[in-house]
Protein backbone atom coordinates (compact mmCIF):
# COMPACT_ATOMS: atom_id res chain seq x y z
CA UNK A 1 0.00 0.00 0.00
CA UNK A 2 3.24 2.44 0.60
CA UNK A 3 4.18 1.94 -2.68
CA UNK A 4 0.74 3.30 -4.14
CA UNK A 5 0.34 6.06 -2.09
CA UNK A 6 3.74 7.36 -3.14
CA UNK A 7 3.06 6.94 -6.40
CA UNK A 8 -0.60 8.48 -5.84
CA UNK A 9 1.02 11.34 -4.57
CA UNK A 10 3.18 11.55 -7.46
CA UNK A 11 0.77 12.25 -9.89
CA UNK A 12 -2.78 12.71 -8.08
CA UNK A 13 -4.71 10.79 -11.05
CA UNK A 14 -8.09 8.77 -9.81
CA UNK A 15 -10.54 6.67 -11.38
CA UNK A 16 -13.61 5.24 -10.06
CA UNK A 17 -15.02 2.12 -11.50
CA UNK A 18 -19.05 1.44 -11.37
CA UNK A 19 -20.31 -1.88 -10.93
CA UNK A 20 -22.76 -4.07 -9.10
CA UNK A 21 -20.38 -7.24 -9.39
CA UNK A 22 -18.51 -7.01 -6.25
CA UNK A 23 -15.92 -9.91 -7.88
CA UNK A 24 -15.25 -7.53 -10.43
CA UNK A 25 -14.72 -4.55 -8.32
CA UNK A 26 -12.21 -6.18 -5.81
CA UNK A 27 -10.42 -7.26 -9.26
CA UNK A 28 -10.59 -4.16 -10.54
CA UNK A 29 -8.75 -2.54 -7.33
CA UNK A 30 -6.16 -5.22 -7.14
CA UNK A 31 -5.39 -4.64 -10.95
CA UNK A 32 -4.74 -0.79 -9.38
CA UNK A 33 -3.00 -1.28 -6.92
CA UNK A 34 0.99 -0.01 -7.21
CA UNK A 35 -0.30 1.79 -10.55
CA UNK A 36 -0.20 5.19 -8.27
CA UNK A 37 -3.76 5.58 -9.12
CA UNK A 38 -6.03 6.13 -6.49
CA UNK A 39 -9.29 4.14 -7.06
CA UNK A 40 -12.58 4.21 -6.27
CA UNK A 41 -15.36 1.15 -6.20
CA UNK A 42 -18.86 2.14 -5.85
CA UNK A 43 -21.80 -0.54 -6.59
CA UNK A 44 -24.10 1.96 -8.14
CA UNK A 45 -25.01 4.85 -10.68
CA UNK A 46 -26.92 6.26 -7.53
CA UNK A 47 -23.87 6.48 -5.29
CA UNK A 48 -21.10 6.89 -8.39
CA UNK A 49 -23.25 10.40 -9.21
CA UNK A 50 -23.02 11.48 -5.33
CA UNK A 51 -19.52 10.77 -5.52
CA UNK A 52 -18.73 12.66 -8.73
CA UNK A 53 -18.16 15.67 -6.61
CA UNK A 54 -16.43 14.96 -3.96
CA UNK A 55 -14.08 12.76 -5.36
CA UNK A 56 -13.86 14.29 -8.67
CA UNK A 57 -12.06 11.23 -11.17
CA UNK A 58 -10.11 11.92 -14.04
CA UNK A 59 -11.37 8.40 -15.39
CA UNK A 60 -14.40 6.31 -14.95
CA UNK A 61 -15.02 2.83 -16.08
CA UNK A 62 -18.59 2.37 -15.95
CA UNK A 63 -21.04 -0.81 -16.57
CA UNK A 64 -23.87 -0.68 -18.47
CA UNK A 65 -26.41 -3.16 -16.72
CA UNK A 66 -27.36 -1.65 -13.60
CA UNK A 67 -31.00 -3.24 -11.86
CA UNK A 68 -32.50 -0.04 -11.25
CA UNK A 69 -30.58 2.10 -13.75
CA UNK A 70 -29.04 2.01 -17.60
CA UNK A 71 -26.24 2.81 -18.46
CA UNK A 72 -27.27 5.05 -20.74
CA UNK A 73 -29.19 6.27 -17.79
CA UNK A 74 -26.07 7.72 -16.02
CA UNK A 75 -24.45 8.91 -18.85
CA UNK A 76 -26.97 11.58 -19.26
CA UNK A 77 -26.75 12.28 -15.82
CA UNK A 78 -22.68 12.63 -15.39
CA UNK A 79 -23.06 15.23 -18.52
CA UNK A 80 -24.05 18.29 -15.50
CA UNK A 81 -21.04 16.86 -12.99
CA UNK A 82 -17.88 14.97 -15.00
CA UNK A 83 -15.91 18.01 -15.65
CA UNK A 84 -13.32 16.68 -17.37
CA UNK A 85 -13.50 13.14 -16.75
CA UNK A 86 -12.85 10.34 -19.31
CA UNK A 87 -15.32 7.61 -19.63
CA UNK A 88 -14.64 3.66 -20.51
CA UNK A 89 -17.68 1.20 -20.66
CA UNK A 90 -16.73 -1.90 -19.45
CA UNK A 91 -19.52 -4.62 -19.77
CA UNK A 92 -20.33 -7.99 -21.21
CA UNK A 93 -23.03 -6.69 -24.12
CA UNK A 94 -22.75 -7.58 -27.47
CA UNK A 95 -19.50 -5.18 -28.91
CA UNK A 96 -22.32 -3.65 -30.95
CA UNK A 97 -23.89 -2.28 -27.85
CA UNK A 98 -20.69 -1.40 -26.56
CA UNK A 99 -19.46 0.79 -29.62
CA UNK A 100 -23.82 2.40 -29.82
CA UNK A 101 -23.19 3.24 -26.12
CA UNK A 102 -19.96 4.69 -26.69
CA UNK A 103 -21.40 7.17 -29.79
CA UNK A 104 -24.46 7.93 -27.46
CA UNK A 105 -21.61 9.52 -24.87
CA UNK A 106 -19.63 11.13 -27.44
CA UNK A 107 -23.09 12.86 -29.20
CA UNK A 108 -23.77 13.92 -24.97
CA UNK A 109 -20.66 15.53 -24.94
CA UNK A 110 -18.60 13.57 -22.61
CA UNK A 111 -15.08 12.16 -23.76
CA UNK A 112 -15.99 8.58 -24.56
CA UNK A 113 -12.83 6.37 -24.46
CA UNK A 114 -12.78 2.82 -25.85
CA UNK A 115 -14.95 0.58 -24.60
CA UNK A 116 -13.59 -3.01 -23.18
CA UNK A 117 -15.64 -6.01 -23.32
CA UNK A 118 -15.86 -8.19 -20.23
CA UNK A 119 -13.90 -10.61 -19.64
CA UNK A 120 -11.67 -7.71 -18.44
CA UNK A 121 -7.87 -8.66 -17.75
CA UNK A 122 -5.66 -6.97 -15.01
CA UNK A 123 -3.51 -5.59 -18.34
CA UNK A 124 -6.42 -4.22 -20.03
CA UNK A 125 -7.09 -2.21 -17.13
CA UNK A 126 -3.72 -1.15 -16.24
CA UNK A 127 -2.85 -0.18 -19.74
CA UNK A 128 -5.75 2.15 -20.07
CA UNK A 129 -4.16 3.93 -16.92
CA UNK A 130 -1.20 4.05 -18.41
CA UNK A 131 -2.18 5.64 -21.48
CA UNK A 132 -4.42 7.95 -19.97
CA UNK A 133 -1.36 8.97 -17.69
CA UNK A 134 0.84 9.64 -20.59
CA UNK A 135 -1.27 10.91 -23.01
CA UNK A 136 -5.14 11.82 -21.48
CA UNK A 137 -5.10 14.37 -19.09
CA UNK A 138 -2.91 17.51 -20.37
CA UNK A 139 -5.21 18.16 -23.33
CA UNK A 140 -7.07 21.62 -22.35
CA UNK A 141 -8.29 24.31 -24.23
CA UNK A 142 -5.52 26.72 -23.37
CA UNK A 143 -3.03 23.98 -24.46
CA UNK A 144 -5.07 23.77 -28.12
CA UNK A 145 -4.97 27.73 -28.18
CA UNK A 146 -0.88 27.60 -27.60
CA UNK A 147 -0.36 25.00 -30.21
CA UNK A 148 -2.98 26.92 -32.76
CA UNK A 149 -1.05 29.85 -31.94
CA UNK A 150 2.33 28.30 -32.27
CA UNK A 151 0.90 26.53 -35.62
CA UNK A 152 1.96 23.46 -34.88
CA UNK A 153 -0.88 21.46 -36.50
CA UNK A 154 -0.92 20.59 -39.87
CA UNK A 155 -3.20 19.00 -42.13
CA UNK A 156 -3.12 15.89 -43.70
CA UNK A 157 -5.34 15.43 -47.09
CA UNK A 158 -6.86 11.64 -47.99
CA UNK A 159 -8.25 11.94 -51.48
CA UNK A 160 -11.61 11.31 -52.56
CA UNK A 161 -12.85 9.46 -55.97
CA UNK A 162 -15.11 9.42 -58.76
CA UNK A 163 -15.79 5.76 -58.12
CA UNK A 164 -17.32 5.19 -61.39
CA UNK A 165 -14.00 6.13 -63.66
CA UNK A 166 -12.02 6.57 -60.40
CA UNK A 167 -10.62 10.30 -61.57
CA UNK A 168 -9.01 12.46 -58.97
CA UNK A 169 -12.19 14.73 -57.56
CA UNK A 170 -10.38 16.46 -54.18
CA UNK A 171 -9.45 15.91 -50.43
CA UNK A 172 -10.61 16.38 -47.43
CA UNK A 173 -8.48 17.93 -44.96
CA UNK A 174 -7.84 16.17 -41.58
CA UNK A 175 -6.22 17.90 -38.80
CA UNK A 176 -2.55 16.40 -37.19
CA UNK A 177 -0.85 17.42 -34.46
CA UNK A 178 2.80 16.00 -34.48
CA UNK A 179 4.83 16.21 -31.14
CA UNK A 180 7.95 14.94 -30.76
CA UNK A 181 8.38 12.40 -32.58
CA UNK A 182 4.88 11.32 -32.82
CA UNK A 183 0.92 12.80 -33.06
CA UNK A 184 -1.42 13.54 -30.70
CA UNK A 185 -4.72 11.76 -31.49
CA UNK A 186 -7.78 13.66 -33.23
CA UNK A 187 -9.88 11.87 -30.68
CA UNK A 188 -8.01 13.22 -27.93
CA UNK A 189 -8.18 17.16 -28.43
CA UNK A 190 -11.33 17.27 -30.92
CA UNK A 191 -13.88 16.23 -27.87
CA UNK A 192 -11.94 19.38 -26.15
CA UNK A 193 -12.74 21.86 -29.05
CA UNK A 194 -16.38 20.40 -29.51
CA UNK A 195 -17.09 21.83 -26.29
CA UNK A 196 -15.79 25.19 -26.57
CA UNK A 197 -17.97 27.30 -29.27
CA UNK A 198 -15.03 29.99 -29.73
CA UNK A 199 -12.54 27.08 -29.87
CA UNK A 200 -14.39 25.19 -32.76
CA UNK A 201 -14.27 28.78 -34.83
CA UNK A 202 -10.70 28.70 -34.18
CA UNK A 203 -9.78 25.92 -35.24
CA UNK A 204 -12.14 25.93 -38.53
CA UNK A 205 -10.44 29.00 -39.47
CA UNK A 206 -7.27 27.63 -38.62
CA UNK A 207 -7.89 24.66 -40.93
CA UNK A 208 -9.29 26.49 -44.00
CA UNK A 209 -5.90 29.05 -43.87
CA UNK A 210 -3.80 26.07 -44.32
CA UNK A 211 -5.81 24.84 -46.30
CA UNK A 212 -4.82 28.02 -48.50
CA UNK A 213 -1.90 27.83 -47.85
CA UNK A 214 -1.54 24.08 -49.01
CA UNK A 215 -3.74 24.69 -52.26
CA UNK A 216 -1.25 23.43 -54.63
CA UNK A 217 -0.97 20.18 -53.37
CA UNK A 218 -4.84 19.41 -53.10
CA UNK A 219 -6.44 21.51 -56.27
CA UNK A 220 -6.08 20.56 -59.81
CA UNK A 221 -9.20 21.78 -61.86
CA UNK A 222 -12.00 21.68 -60.55
CA UNK A 223 -11.44 19.64 -57.53
CA UNK A 224 -12.70 20.56 -54.53
CA UNK A 225 -10.51 20.53 -50.66
CA UNK A 226 -13.59 19.17 -47.77
CA UNK A 227 -13.26 20.57 -44.16
CA UNK A 228 -14.79 19.53 -41.29
CA UNK A 229 -17.12 22.29 -39.06
CA UNK A 230 -18.27 22.11 -35.99
CA UNK A 231 -21.85 22.51 -35.69
CA UNK A 232 -20.75 24.99 -32.80
CA UNK A 233 -19.17 27.21 -35.44
CA UNK A 234 -23.17 27.69 -36.65
CA UNK A 235 -23.73 29.79 -33.58
CA UNK A 236 -21.93 32.16 -35.57
CA UNK A 237 -24.61 34.47 -37.65
CA UNK A 238 -21.36 36.25 -39.66
CA UNK A 239 -19.85 32.78 -40.37
CA UNK A 240 -20.02 32.90 -44.50
CA UNK A 241 -18.75 36.31 -44.10
CA UNK A 242 -15.91 35.19 -41.45
CA UNK A 243 -15.09 32.06 -44.13
CA UNK A 244 -15.35 34.23 -47.25
CA UNK A 245 -12.83 36.85 -46.12
CA UNK A 246 -10.02 34.28 -45.16
CA UNK A 247 -10.33 33.64 -49.42
CA UNK A 248 -10.29 37.40 -50.25
CA UNK A 249 -6.52 37.25 -51.01
CA UNK A 250 -6.00 34.21 -52.44
CA UNK A 251 -7.07 33.07 -56.02
CA UNK A 252 -9.29 30.49 -54.30
CA UNK A 253 -12.94 30.77 -53.91
CA UNK A 254 -15.65 29.24 -51.46
CA UNK A 255 -16.70 26.89 -54.92
CA UNK A 256 -13.22 25.01 -54.14
CA UNK A 257 -14.37 24.06 -50.84
CA UNK A 258 -17.05 21.48 -49.15
CA UNK A 259 -18.23 22.18 -45.73
CA UNK A 260 -19.03 18.96 -43.40
CA UNK A 261 -21.13 19.31 -40.82
CA UNK A 262 -21.81 15.88 -38.63
CA UNK A 263 -25.23 15.39 -38.75
CA UNK A 264 -26.15 14.53 -35.42
CA UNK A 265 -25.42 18.09 -33.97
CA UNK A 266 -26.79 20.33 -36.45
CA UNK A 267 -30.29 21.13 -35.55
CA UNK A 268 -30.04 22.45 -32.13
CA UNK A 269 -31.14 25.13 -33.55
CA UNK A 270 -32.69 24.57 -36.40
CA UNK A 271 -33.61 27.90 -37.58
CA UNK A 272 -30.16 29.46 -36.83
CA UNK A 273 -28.43 26.67 -38.90
CA UNK A 274 -31.12 26.77 -41.95
CA UNK A 275 -30.17 30.60 -41.90
CA UNK A 276 -26.40 30.52 -41.79
CA UNK A 277 -25.92 27.28 -43.69
CA UNK A 278 -27.91 29.13 -46.37
CA UNK A 279 -25.75 31.97 -46.65
CA UNK A 280 -22.78 29.31 -46.76
CA UNK A 281 -24.19 27.80 -50.19
CA UNK A 282 -25.23 31.24 -50.92
CA UNK A 283 -21.58 32.14 -50.92
CA UNK A 284 -20.49 28.87 -52.61
CA UNK A 285 -19.40 26.87 -50.41
CA UNK A 286 -20.91 22.95 -50.72
CA UNK A 287 -22.22 21.55 -47.59
CA UNK A 288 -21.97 18.15 -46.51
CA UNK A 289 -24.25 16.37 -44.27
CA UNK A 290 -21.78 13.79 -42.70
CA UNK A 291 -22.33 10.69 -40.78
CA UNK A 292 -25.50 10.33 -41.96
CA UNK A 293 -28.02 7.42 -40.62
CA UNK A 294 -26.02 7.90 -37.20
CA UNK A 295 -28.88 10.63 -36.26
CA UNK A 296 -32.18 11.23 -35.44
CA UNK A 297 -33.61 13.27 -37.60
CA UNK A 298 -32.05 12.74 -40.84
CA UNK A 299 -34.76 12.85 -43.29
CA UNK A 300 -35.83 16.41 -41.50
CA UNK A 301 -32.47 17.55 -41.98
CA UNK A 302 -32.30 17.05 -45.68
CA UNK A 303 -36.01 18.45 -45.64
CA UNK A 304 -35.45 22.09 -44.27
CA UNK A 305 -31.36 22.34 -44.50
CA UNK A 306 -29.75 23.24 -47.73
CA UNK A 307 -27.12 20.50 -48.12
CA UNK A 308 -25.89 19.26 -51.44
CA UNK A 309 -23.63 16.35 -50.63
CA UNK A 310 -24.79 13.45 -47.93
CA UNK A 311 -21.84 12.26 -46.72
CA UNK A 312 -22.24 7.90 -45.64
CA UNK A 313 -21.28 6.88 -42.14
CA UNK A 314 -18.18 4.17 -42.08
CA UNK A 315 -20.14 1.98 -40.30
CA UNK A 316 -22.40 1.23 -43.25
CA UNK A 317 -19.50 0.96 -45.42
CA UNK A 318 -17.23 -1.29 -43.32
CA UNK A 319 -19.99 -3.86 -42.62
CA UNK A 320 -21.73 -2.94 -46.52
CA UNK A 321 -20.56 -7.06 -47.99
CA UNK A 322 -21.25 -8.70 -44.76
CA UNK A 323 -24.59 -7.58 -43.57
CA UNK A 324 -27.61 -7.05 -45.57
CA UNK A 325 -29.38 -4.52 -43.03
CA UNK A 326 -26.01 -2.28 -44.38
CA UNK A 327 -26.47 -2.62 -48.01
CA UNK A 328 -29.64 -2.04 -47.74
CA UNK A 329 -29.43 1.50 -46.26
CA UNK A 330 -26.39 2.50 -48.21
CA UNK A 331 -28.77 1.59 -51.47
CA UNK A 332 -31.40 3.62 -50.14
CA UNK A 333 -29.35 7.06 -49.49
CA UNK A 334 -27.54 6.51 -52.28
CA UNK A 335 -31.05 6.81 -53.91
CA UNK A 336 -32.35 9.50 -51.80
CA UNK A 337 -28.95 11.62 -52.77
CA UNK A 338 -30.34 10.76 -56.67
CA UNK A 339 -33.50 12.38 -55.76
CA UNK A 340 -33.24 14.84 -53.89
CA UNK A 341 -30.23 16.09 -56.35
CA UNK A 342 -27.44 15.47 -53.72
CA UNK A 343 -23.84 13.63 -54.19
CA UNK A 344 -23.30 10.79 -52.02
CA UNK A 345 -19.86 10.15 -50.68
CA UNK A 346 -18.89 7.08 -49.07
CA UNK A 347 -16.30 6.71 -46.54
CA UNK A 348 -13.56 4.12 -45.02
CA UNK A 349 -13.61 2.46 -47.76
CA UNK A 350 -11.10 -0.30 -47.24
CA UNK A 351 -11.08 -3.51 -49.87
CA UNK A 352 -11.91 -3.13 -53.88
CA UNK A 353 -15.48 -5.01 -53.40
CA UNK A 354 -16.51 -2.86 -51.42
CA UNK A 355 -15.45 0.18 -54.00
CA UNK A 356 -17.46 -2.00 -56.47
CA UNK A 357 -20.48 -2.22 -54.69
CA UNK A 358 -20.64 1.07 -53.66
CA UNK A 359 -20.10 1.77 -57.60
CA UNK A 360 -23.10 -0.55 -58.52
CA UNK A 361 -24.82 1.22 -56.38
CA UNK A 362 -24.28 4.18 -58.18
CA UNK A 363 -22.72 6.01 -55.16
CA UNK A 364 -20.56 8.95 -56.58
CA UNK A 365 -17.85 9.55 -54.22
CA UNK A 366 -15.46 7.37 -51.90
CA UNK A 367 -12.50 7.19 -49.69
CA UNK A 368 -10.46 5.38 -47.93
CA UNK A 369 -7.45 3.42 -47.02
CA UNK A 370 -7.56 1.24 -49.74
CA UNK A 371 -7.82 3.94 -52.40
CA UNK A 372 -4.92 6.06 -49.82
CA UNK A 373 -4.63 6.92 -45.84
CA UNK A 374 -4.59 10.70 -45.26
CA UNK A 375 -0.56 12.08 -46.09
CA UNK A 376 1.19 15.64 -45.92
CA UNK A 377 0.59 17.83 -48.63
CA UNK A 378 3.86 17.28 -50.66
CA UNK A 379 2.72 13.30 -50.10
CA UNK A 380 -0.21 13.69 -51.47
CA UNK A 381 1.15 15.33 -54.92
CA UNK A 382 3.44 12.77 -55.92
CA UNK A 383 0.36 10.50 -54.77
CA UNK A 384 -1.80 12.30 -57.35
CA UNK A 385 0.34 12.08 -59.95
CA UNK A 386 1.27 8.22 -59.70
CA UNK A 387 -2.98 7.47 -59.21
CA UNK A 388 -3.32 9.74 -62.56
CA UNK A 389 -0.77 7.08 -64.20
CA UNK A 390 -2.53 4.30 -62.80
CA UNK A 391 -5.64 4.99 -63.65
CA UNK A 392 -4.51 5.92 -67.13
CA UNK A 393 -3.13 2.31 -67.43
CA UNK A 394 -5.84 0.88 -66.41
CA UNK A 395 -8.22 2.34 -69.04
CA UNK A 396 -5.84 1.08 -71.73
CA UNK A 397 -5.66 -2.01 -70.58
CA UNK A 398 -9.38 -2.37 -70.44
CA UNK A 399 -9.89 -1.26 -74.07
CA UNK A 400 -7.09 -3.26 -75.60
Amino acid sequence: MMGTEMAASRHGLRVMVVDDDITFRSFFLRACARTGWVPLAVDSPERALAAMESFAPHLLFLDLSFPDMDGLTVLSELVPRTGEVSVVLSSGCDPEVLRSAKRIGERLGLRMLQPLTKPVTGEEIRAVLSTFETEGHSITPAVIEQALDDEVMRLHYQPKLCLKTRRYLGAEALIRWPIGGGMISPARFIPVVERDERLSLRLLTYVLERAVADADAWKQGKTRCAINMSALCLAEERLADTLSNILRDSPLTPSDFTLELTETASMKDPDRVERVLTALRIRGFAVSLDDFGTGHSSLLHLLRMPFNEIKIDQQFVATLLSNPRSRQIVRLVVNLGQTLGASTVAEGIEAEAEAEELKDMACDVGQGYHFARPMPPDALQDWRAQWKSSVSDSNLSSTA
